[in-house]
C-alpha cells in the first residue's frame, strides 16, 4: 500500500468534508504532503493518535475550530418530503434512495452521518438522530475491543467503496454529457470519426478485460482504483461511439 492508502485506511470514511477537503482520500493526500493531523472531527483522538504513529509526528489536540459531533444517522420525515432529489445528489455514499417527485428514505446502515444532506433540503425534513445502540459506529473513539474495531473497519471499507463507486458513476455520466455535446456541436467526418470511435471502444474493452483477468476476483485498493479508471475509460469510449452513431442516423 502507498502512504496515501495507509493514511486513508485510518480515516473514518464519513466523506463529510469537515477537514476542509472533499472527502477522506483528498485529506489523506494532504496529510501525505505534510498537512496537520488534527482536522478530522469524526476520527477524533483515536485517529489523531493513529496518524501520529504512522507519520511519526507528535500527537496534538483536535483543531478547536472543528469540534467533534456525536455518532449519528440521517432520517427523512417522509410525509414532508417533496421528492426534489437534492439530498440524493448531496449524499457522498449513495445512502439515500428515491426518485424525482417521490419520497426519499435513508438507508440507515449505509449512512455515515456526514450531515451533507441537511442544507440542500428545501423543506427541512431531514433530522440527524443518535446512532442506534445496535448499529456499528463509523466514527472514532467508540470501538472497544478487537471485534468492534473489525466491524467498524469493515463498515468504513464499505463506505469508501460506495463513495468510489459514486464518483465512478459521476465520471461516466459526465463523459456521456460531454460526448453528447460534442456530437451535437462539432461537425465531423462521420465515416472517419465512427471508425476511430469503434477502434477506441474495442481497445478500451480489451484493456479492461486484460486487467480484470490479471487482477483476479479480489484486487487490492490501488488495483481496484486502476480497474475503476479503466472501466470509466471503456464506458466513456462506448458512450462516445453511441453518441456518434446516434448523430449519424439523424
Amino acid at each position: 500500500m502507498s502512504l496515501i492508502q495507509r493514511i486513508d485506511a485510518l480515516l473514518p470514511q464519513t466523506q463529510c468534508g469537515k477537514c476542509g477537503h472533499g472527502g477522506c482520500r483528498p485529506y489523506a493526500e494532504g496529510l501525505a504532503a505534510g498537512e496537520a493531523i488534527n482536522k478530522c472531527p469524526p476520527g477524533g483522538r483515536e485517529t489523531i493518535a493513529a496518524l501520529a504513529t504512522l507519520l511519526q509526528v507528535p500527537v496534538i489536540a483536535l483543531d478547536p475550530q472543528r469540534p467533534p459531533g456525536p455518532s449519528q444517522v440521517a432520517f427523512i420525515r417522509e410525509a414532508e418530503c417533496i421528492g426534489c432529489t437534492k439530498c440524493i445528489q448531496a449524499c457522498p455514499v449513495d445512502a439515500i434512495v428515491g426518485a424525482a417527485k417521490l419520497m426519499h428514505t435513508v438507508i440507515a446502515s449505509e449512512c455515515t452521518g456526514c450531515d451533507l444532506c441537511l442544507s440542500p433540503c428545501p423543506v427541512d425534513c431531514i433530522d440527524l438522530l443518535p446512532l442506534p445502540a445496535s448499529a456499528v459506529p463509523i466514527v472514532g473513539d467508540l470501538a472497544h475491543g478487537a471485534e468492534q474495531r473489525l466491524a467498524r473497519n469493515q463498515r468504513r471499507d464499505r463506505a469508501r467503496q460506495r463513495h468510489e463507486q459514486r464518483q465512478a458513476r459521476q465520471r461516466r455520466e459526465e463523459a456521456l454529457r460531454q460526448a453528447q455535446r460534442q456530437a451535437r456541436q462539432q461537425p465531423v467526418d462521420n465515416d472517419a470519426a465512427l471508425k476511430q470511435a469503434k477502434i477506441a471502444a474495442a481497445m478500451s474493452r480489451a484493456q479492461l478485460s486484460k486487467a480484470r483477468s490479471a487482477l483476479g476476483a479480489t484486487p487490492e485498493a490501488q488495483q481496484l482504483a486502476q480497474l475503476q479508471a479503466l472501466e470509466a475509460a471503456a464506458e466513456q469510449a462506448r458512450q462516445h461511439l453511441e453518441a456518434l452513431q446516434a448523430h449519424a442516423s439523424t
